[in-house]
């Protein structure tokens, strides 16, 4: 006659099964962040991508960030990447536009197990929120810099850069939950 197995054996069992579980879904996860994230690395590293997303999309961000400054009555205008005013400018430059802060929240949102409609709807808003901070980031970083040149260095790479990063992340836990939400709903 076999012996019993008591009840707390019968849950350690379960237990390990769905850590390993668990431990197999956030290694595909991570991989295919991962992987998508490279994939977008090695494609902004293309002249064609450059010219046809990344340095439009800094454009973008120049131009956005004139507007903001002009409703406040900056006279900020724009030459090519330059976002300048009669006693100042900055140039805006490939990752100083965000561009790769957003890379990460839309690998994250590729990456993450969801329905097809969630991601639809997560990476516009996602992308507008990544912007949107972003143009904040430019804009105090062209007074702090007309104000301050000399702590301009330090804030834009160790106040900013974690920041936008940060944000993205952010957003992506925001987004992962909600959807999340929708999936069990």
């Amino acid at each position: 006659m076999g012996r019993r197995k008591s009840k707390s054996e019968g849950r350690t069992k379960k237990q390990t099964g769905d850590k390993r579980a668990l431990i197999k879904t956030l290694l595909r996860l991570y991989l295919a962040f991962g992987g998508v994230l490279l994939l977008f690395v090695v494609a902004f590293n293309f002249e064609a991508v450059q010219m046809a997303v990344v340095v439009p999309f800094t454009g973008l961000v120049t131009a956005a960030s004139s507007l903001v400054m002009n409703i406040f009555g900056a006279g900020a205008r724009v030459m090519g990447n330059s976002l300048m005013t009669s006693d100042y400018s900055i140039n805006v430059v490939d990752g100083c536009n965000g561009i790769y802060a957003t890379a990460i929240l839309v690998s994250g949102i590729i990456a993450y197990p969801s329905r097809l409609k969630a991601k639809a709807w997560g990476i516009p808003v996602g992308v507008a929120a990544v912007f949107v901070l972003n143009l904040g980031r430019v804009i105090s970083l062209f007074y702090l810099g007309r104000s301050y040149p000399n702590i301009f260095n330090e804030v834009h790479v160790y106040v900013w850069q974690p920041i936008i990063i940060l944000w993205a992340i952010f957003v992506w836990h925001f987004w992962s939950r909600w959807a999340a939400e929708k999936e069990t709903a």
